[in-house]
């Protein structure tokens, strides 16, 4: 696994894999900086909340456009998925869930072979993921929190109708900046639902006074291997979202009282 993102200071704030820059992947990875949003919302929010406090929506579809703007698109562009830590994965609209109705259903995955269509995830601790292939005629974008991790939502992306038939040796991988290994202390009743899934799991979860601390990046990179993507295909960041608050949201952090970043990717 290649742990060679840069951060991106000019224009937009962002994160980008290098791994997907040298094959010409047109994607980010965005910070909480160079949005509109104010308050515990300040300043690239891309979600309206679902605590007590509940940002303007005028400004969520405002940072959608600057977002959009990087890639020299519109909001009307971009496809939102519909985020309720399911393992489904669809294949997505333009427009849907920003400028068009969201999804009805809770969709946590979605991907393209259309240009120009802007996918996003949105996170605030889970994982960004993003894929494409090396020839970018198909791109994914997936939000893998704990359940989507273990439950499969990597493998439902590689064998969606899209990168079904794409060889596994051609897909690239870019796992975005969650929350580290550092700060996801967990208790032991997740520790045996994932070996329940896979005893592979076991590996990604330390001891730590009676209690475990997970590697969600090192267990989502574990699947895309299992699903046959070589190591030199996956890219992670190896960046904290909780130990780094000038940076990124954290709902370990701050609760419901926050914003939440957002993953991109088109062809």
């Amino acid at each position: 696994m290649n742990c060679d993102f840069n951060f991106v200071r000019s224009g937009v704030p962002r994160y980008q894999s290098g791994l997907f820059e040298r094959f010409g992947v047109r994607h980010a990875f965005f910070t909480r900086l160079g949005g509109v949003s104010v308050g515990v919302f300040e300043s690239l929010n891309f979600a309206v909340g679902i605590g007590e406090q509940k940002d303007d929506e005028a400004h969520v579809m405002e940072n959608y456009a600057v977002a959009a703007g990087v890639f020299g698109l519109d909001k009307g562009d971009v496809c939102r998925s519909y985020q309720t830590h399911t393992c489904v994965v669809e294949r997505a609209e333009r427009g849907r869930g920003v400028t068009l109705p969201p999804y009805d259903h809770g969709v946590d995955g979605i991907y393209t072979d259309e240009k120009g269509v802007l996918l996003s995830v949105r996170t605030a601790d889970c994982v960004p993921v993003l894929i494409c292939d090396k020839n970018r005629t198909i791109c994914a974008a997936v939000h893998a929190g704990w359940r989507g991790t273990v439950g499969g939502i990597m493998k439902n992306a590689l064998d969606s109708p899209g990168f079904k038939s794409i060889p596994r040796d051609e897909i690239l991988v870019a796992i975005g900046p969650c929350i580290g290994q550092c700060c996801y202390e967990v208790g032991g009743e997740l520790l045996d639902i994932f070996l329940a899934a896979d005893p592979g799991f076991g590996s990604f979860f330390a001891p730590s006074g009676g209690k475990y601390m997970l590697d969600l990046t090192g267990a989502n990179a574990y699947t895309a291997l299992k699903c046959g993507v070589p190591e030199e295909n996956i890219s992670a960041a190896g960046v904290c979202t909780k130990c780094l608050p000038e940076l990124f949201f954290s709902h370990r952090r701050s609760g419901h009282a926050r914003g939440t970043m957002g993953a991109f990717i088109c062809l």
